[in-house]
């Protein structure tokens, strides 16, 4: 027997889980955490574009306390549970107590890193960024957009030319010492 309007029964999951998560004031990323997934496999399900499986609808559904056709019913009025916001608010609590109590990990310069790098004579010959980055990896942990920056700032930029993939014939730029 098909429903009423023809809808796939992703859809009308999408609906519902929608409802709930909006009805609880929960953004996606909230919503993962609590239910033990993660953000994109939530935007997924809301835009329909996976099939839930039947055990992710019954982990929905006990999340939010309801039955599993409840959760594929998008014209079940959607009610709010005392003892669900009070999990999701000792949730909260408890993200916002682990932001605290983080330790703060110290920042590492990368430019000295880099300038020692310079002084070799491994950018005689033109280098990826990936490979300069690789070149660091034993000193320190360097991601290749920062060190484009650094290459592009002065006094860098004066030691440092780069030469666009187009010149060369890749899909990257390689960075020579001048």
């Amino acid at each position: 027997m098909k429903n009423e309007n023809n809808e796939k029964a992703r859809f009308l999951f999408a609906k519902q889980l929608m409802r709930y998560r909006l009805a609880y004031r929960l953004s996606r990323t909230r919503l993962a955490g609590l239910v033990d997934t993660n953000r994109t496999y939530i935007i997924k399900l809301e835009n329909a574009e996976l099939n839930v499986g039947v055990d992710n609808m019954e982990k929905f559904s006990d999340f939010f306390e309801v039955k599993i056709y409840e959760m594929l019913n998008p014209y079940f009025p959607v009610q709010l549970n005392d003892q669900i916001a009070a999990r999701i608010s000792k949730f909260r609590d408890s993200v916002k107590k682990y932001a605290v109590d983080k330790p703060k990990q110290p920042r590492t310069k990368l430019s000295p890193f880099l300038d020692e790098l310079l002084a070799t004579p491994f950018l005689k010959e033109p280098r990826t960024l990936a490979e300069i980055a690789e070149a660091l990896a034993g000193k320190v942990a360097a991601a290749e957009g920062r060190i484009a920056v650094l290459l592009g700032k002065h006094p860098r930029n004066k030691l440092v030319r780069t030469l666009p993939g187009e010149e060369w014939g890749g899909k990257v730029n390689k960075y020579v010492l001048i």
